[in-house]
């Protein structure tokens, strides 16, 4: 809670809830965990969360312009 007493929701993410968003399996998603290509995660407790505005750029960074170059 903040302190005027709003309730402040968490930008962090489950594992579940990351591979919704990116339209991939969860075991795809911890395959790039273990091989280090894929959002960045903090490990809390032991369990990968993420966050959501580092995911966001993430997908940023694999954005490719298909623009023909001149």
């Amino acid at each position: 809670m903040s302190d005027d007493g709003t309730l402040v929701v968490s930008s962090l993410m489950h594992s579940r809830e990351v591979a919704a968003y990116l339209k991939v399996s969860e075991s795809t998603l911890s395959r790039w965990r273990s091989a280090g290509t894929g959002p960045p995660f903090l490990r809390l407790g032991g369990i990968a969360r993420y966050r959501l505005d580092a995911v966001d750029r993430w997908l940023d960074e694999l954005e490719h312009d298909h623009a023909p170059e001149s």
